[in-house]
């Protein structure tokens, strides 16, 4: 297992099996040393019976130091995991409440005869797991579990199908029978007496904030995501930073930039521009090329190099077989490897230990806020609140009545229709690469029925940041997570900061939306630290706008990689590849970019999956 994760640290590491205890215990762990405390690593840690593994960065180093009386003498050179063994030894399981970072651990407590393994609150880090009549298994790497020999390795079908159509799931299976992802905000708790789990982290259940002044909610908000910015430059390697033209590595950039200027290292921000400038895919207020505002707000930073990456050199290909080989599995979003895998490889030439993304962002910083704020106020008794509403969300009063009042009333009848057509037609295989076969064998309408899924996606509940903050929901951290490690990375997302994600899932509507402006938060913190142009523009910018000429340009190679699919019986079975063909075999130059959402949705997810069935 050690070996087939080497990747994840060459820095050291080691493997420990306990004595004389009712049940046969194995850990171990692999390092990377990217924080000045690393090294002082040694894992696994062994200290009063207890054994630890972990993969860990707590930001609240300061807090738990306190609490726990450790000096200051001993704190400078006490590294992650030694505090975190403290906080279990102090707290028992609730340690995990009182952790604020990006972690997975697993701790042997031979009082209780039990293994202990955890994971983050928004799952920043992976964790995988499989149990089987002898023995239970873990580890934040797919490919450990499959190194062990007796590890069933066989596809699971309808995870695959649900891949393919763009179905989240649970949070629990994997592309494996057999092997589960532990989800976040869960902890697997094993002993004699079996395996079990249990959540411990519920937003959902927070109080909503009320302050006095909108200028007290900014403040707090400023307090504490420069707070989460800060506690992510904590290493001792050069920083990174992907930069888009929005407001959410934006703002990153504007706060991380000015808090490197003095060290004599700075940011190195890299932003993704398109290889060729067809731009045809383009929707009103969209643009591909993101370079423009990505600088502007780079120059306003201060940020002394900032890199345009059109990933020339990645093929769509070989960016999908890489993430294959990665993970162990198919992945998310596969019309953006390409650049993805170019950047980290661009990071660690570059010798830098830490990429801040703002992948979070959408549901957190810059969320929009609830569609029916007068409605949900109303539901809580908050009539003021609910007048704010009708008074300050949009400019005109009939504008607020009729998005406040009257949309809310009519959007869950029409959302169930649109759903109940959805289901009717089985919009999911139109837009997919999922094979008709496969989705009437797996039942996939009487399972998404049954499930509550949307294969429209016609909306979000209320409020929207639960809908994609939930533990479960979102699958993107681990993989960032997997990706940095494989190129000797960390990657740090401040938006995801568990401070940041129950401080705006506390937050009054009013103050995601003021007089027709969405983000207003955001908007507001960041004036004066970007630039007017960026918070203010009403364009949002297409990831890998030019996938469809790209695709062109490597037809030859697709066509080849889909023939072998046709020839590999279980592919075949899985993946409507005559529809794949045909989206390659119409591609011109002149509707390639006009192509875009058949080219990601269809035609690279399908091969993504193709490439992982291709190893059965």
């Amino acid at each position: 297992m050690s070996e087939a994760m080497a990747f994840y640290g060459a820095d050291g590491g080691d493997i420990w099996q306990g004595q004389k205890t009712a049940l046969h215990v194995g850990i171990g762990s692999r390092l990377r040393h990217v924080t000045t405390e690393d090294a002082y690593e040694s894992q696994p840690l062994v200290a009063d019976g207890l054994a630890l593994v972990a993969a860990a960065r707590l930001d609240n180093r300061e807090e738990l130091i306190d609490a726990l009386g450790v000096s200051g003498n001993e704190a400078f050179h006490m590294p992650d995991s030694t505090l975190l063994l403290g906080a279990y030894q102090r707290w028992g399981e609730a340690c995990v409440d009182h952790l604020v970072g990006d972690w997975s651990f697993a701790i042997w407590d031979p009082s209780q005869q039990c293994m202990l393994v955890a994971r983050d609150h928004h799952g920043n880090t992976g964790l995988y797991w499989h149990q089987d009549g002898h023995r239970l298994a873990f580890a934040t790497s797919l490919k450990a579990l499959l190194a062990l020999s007796d590890t069933p390795k066989h596809p699971d079908l309808f995870k695959v199908a649900q891949i393919l159509s763009a179905w989240p799931g649970d949070g629990i299976r994997t592309a494996y029978e057999g092997i589960q992802a532990l989800p976040p905000a869960h902890i697997l708790k094993v002993s004699r007496s079996g395996a079990e789990t249990r959540r411990y982290w519920f937003p959902e259940s927070l109080q909503p904030l009320k302050l006095r002044r909108d200028e007290d909610y900014l403040e707090q908000f400023l307090e504490i995501y420069t707070a989460a910015v800060k506690a992510r430059l904590r290493t001792m390697k050069p920083v990174g930073a992907t930069l888009s033209a929005g407001l959410d590595s934006g703002s990153i950039v504007a706060l991380a930039g000015p808090l490197l200027a003095g060290t004599g290292t700075g940011l190195v921000a890299f932003t993704a521009i398109p290889r060729f400038s067809d731009q045809s895919a383009l929707k009103p207020r969209q643009i591909g090329n993101e370079w423009d505002l990505a600088h502007a707000t780079a120059l306003m930073a201060g940020i002394g190099v900032h890199l345009p990456i059109n990933a020339e050199a990645m093929g769509i290909l070989e960016s999908l077989q890489r993430q294959v080989d990665i993970h162990g599995g198919p992945g998310h979003s596969g019309a953006n490897y390409h650049w993805i895998l170019t950047i980290l490889e661009l990071a660690r030439s570059r010798g830098l230990g830490v990429v801040l993304t703002g992948q979070q962002g959408n549901a957190t910083v810059s969320a929009t806020g609830e569609a029916s704020w007068f409605w949900s106020s109303i539901f809580r008794g908050d009539i003021r609140e609910a007048w704010r509403a009708l008074e300050s969300s949009e400019p005109d009063p009939w504008l607020a009545f009729r998005r406040q009042v009257l949309s809310p009333l009519l959007r869950p009848p029409l959302q169930a229709f649109r759903r109940h057509r959805a289901l009717r037609q089985e919009i999911w295989l139109s837009g997919s690469a999922l094979s008709p076969g496969l989705s009437r064998e797996l039942q996939m309408a009487s399972r998404m029925c049954e499930s509550g899924h949307d294969p429209a996606f016609g909306g979000y509940p209320e409020p929207v940041n639960l809908a994609l903050l939930g533990p479960g929901r979102n699958s993107i951290g681990a993989i960032w997570h997997e990706l940095g490690a494989s190129h000797g990375l960390e990657i740090r997302d401040p938006t995801a900061d568990r401070r940041i994600i129950e401080f705006t899932l506390r937050l009054p509507a009013s103050q995601f939306r003021n007089h027709g402006e969405n983000r207003s938060l955001i908007r507001r913190a960041m004036t004066g630290r970007m630039p007017y142009e960026v918070l203010h523009s009403r364009f949002k910018g297409l990831q890998a706008s030019d996938l469809g000429t790209r695709i062109l340009a490597e037809r030859p190679a697709l066509a080849a990689a889909i023939d072998d699919l046709s020839n590999h019986s279980l592919a075949s079975r899985c993946l409507a590849l005559p529809k794949m063909s045909k989206i390659l075999a119409d591609l011109k130059a002149e509707n390639a970019a006009a192509a875009y959402a058949e080219c990601g949705t269809i035609l690279v997810r399908g091969l993504n999956v193709g490439l992982f069935l291709q190893q059965f």
